[in-house]
């Protein structure tokens, strides 16, 4: 899979952060993503006809306030809602459904103090990892409120210890179809970990694209690895066969 992957005529490599590039914390600003994988995206970065690109879940500023890396490296954020290329407004709709949403996850955090509000340009999310960690029952009884809440029409997603309320219908496809576009990427290899990953995953052509899930669960990706060091494993071998084809 690597081999093929090093001689596309344009590799294009995109990885997720949280539990893909860097282990998940208590404090989602705390955390540091794995160095070998950081110098291997690098490298990737610096070759020729190779795109490295992050598609986070977080928003951009919060993404570049984690991951230490900046051009020629593309960012998505916000779950392909944003792109470090350009710019996004809110509708007045919009606006009113982040509002309102952002008014139920409030009265479900009083409800269940620990659990915390998210708000990002394009959506809220009630996260619940903190609150998992002192208590996993209320934990379980928050999350079930906000797997409750309507979507109004706007998309919902839930994931790993957290719900998110979406005003746009981006996603990390629609996100990575852009990016194949824009740059003439002939493969796409897609790395990541959650539920938001396998919209990812879908839109790939497997092969001469290839998707790595990382840990468990059921996805749309060829491949599966345990866990952040083995992205950094892989992430090694495809630089280095990238390096050598090149």
């Amino acid at each position: 899979m690597i081999d093929s992957l090093a001689a596309a005529e344009h590799l294009a490599v995109v990885s997720d952060f949280d539990g893909t590039l860097a282990a998940f914390a208590r404090d989602a600003y705390s955390v540091s993503p794995e160095q070998r994988s950081v110098d291997a995206l690098a490298a990737l970065s610096q070759l020729p006809n190779t795109t490295v690109a992050v598609l986070s879940g977080r928003h951009l500023d919060g993404l570049k306030q984690v991951f230490p890396l900046r051009e020629p490296i593309l960012f998505g954020g916000s779950h392909g809602a944003e792109s470090s290329w350009e710019n996004s407004a809110l509708t007045p709709e919009m606006e009113a459904h982040l509002a309102k949403k952002e008014a139920e996850i409030q009265e479900i955090i009083a409800r269940h103090p620990g659990a915390e509000l998210e708000v990002k340009p394009f959506q809220r999310v009630l996260h619940l990892r903190a609150l998992e960690l002192q208590d996993p029952d209320a934990a379980a009884a928050a999350y079930a409120e906000g797997v409750a809440l309507s979507a109004d029409g706007f998309p919902k997603t839930t994931g790993k210890c957290v719900v998110e309320f979406s005003a746009t219908r981006a996603t990390k496809g629609t996100w990575i179809e852009g990016l194949r576009a824009r740059v003439g990427a002939t493969a796409v290899v897609f790395l990541g970990d959650d539920t938001t990953d396998e919209d990812g995953f879908a839109v790939l052509n497997q092969p001469p694209d290839l998707g790595v899930k990382v840990g468990e669960g059921q996805t749309h990706a060829q491949l599966r690895v345990s866990d952040v060091h083995a992205v950094s494993d892989f992430l090694e071998q495809l630089a280095r066969a990238r390096a050598a084809h090149a």
